[in-house]
């Protein structure tokens, strides 16, 4: 359950941790943007994950 609730999280962790990159840092711009997206991407799985569950409770 932990695992099915908390993947993106736990990938983005893994992310962090590890030194390669989709496009690197020093590239200007470019370099954050993939990151941010990532980060982008996360937040907005909580969200809809939390529209879900407050529909499924009929709130």
């Amino acid at each position: 359950m932990f695992f099915k609730r908390y993947w993106i999280f736990i990938l983005a962790v893994i992310y962090i941790i590890l030194p390669t990159d989709l496009i690197p840092d020093v590239v200007p711009l470019f370099g954050s943007l993939d990151d941010s997206v990532l980060v982008i991407l996360g937040l907005l799985k909580r969200y809809l994950d939390y529209r879900k569950e407050k529909k499924e409770d009929g709130v």
